[in-house]
């Protein structure tokens, strides 16, 4: 190789590199985030101690299951960023595990960014939220019965 190509050979080495790297794959409206259901593990630096707050990701935002309360909310911005408008619940009050359900809705609303990586889907921001990828025991149908319906 001569002196002149080695420069040429670098800087397109280093391109090739920086292209391996990038995880989005262009025009992916998820940004790298599946969409999917999961279930909430880790809130902050502790872990929940039921695993009743579901997350669906969708390209135009997320919608769940709290103990108390349904939710949806929009995002604003090109995932694997997050802005979400102010989160649309059905209302129930009164519930034992409002605190920990309204914990979880703050986290989230102030929420800024989304990562995956080896099976756990996590939110970042003020307070980190920790997710596996499922549904609670309690809403999940095994193949059996989902075959034998409402016998």
């Amino acid at each position: 190789m001569s002196f002149m190509t080695r420069p040429a050979f670098a800087a397109a080495f280093a391109v090739l590199t920086l292209a391996a790297c990038e995880t989005t794959p262009a025009g992916d409206p998820m940004g790298g985030i599946p969409a999917n259901d999961y279930v909430l593990v880790g809130i902050g630096n502790g872990t929940v101690p039921l695993r009743n707050i579901t997350l669906t990701t969708r390209p135009e935002g997320v919608s769940g299951r709290g103990p108390c309360n349904g939710y949806a909310a929009k995002n604003t911005v090109p995932l694997p960023a997050i802005a979400f408008e102010p989160l649309q619940t059905s209302g129930v009050t009164g519930c034992a595990d409002a605190a920990i359900e309204q914990r979880y809705f703050e986290a989230l609303q102030q929420a800024t960014e989304m990562e995956y990586y080896g099976g756990v889907l996590r939110i970042k921001g003020p307070t980190w939220l920790i997710f596996e990828s499922g549904r609670p025991a309690d809403q999940t149908t095994d193949a059996l019965s989902a075959a034998r319906g409402n016998e």
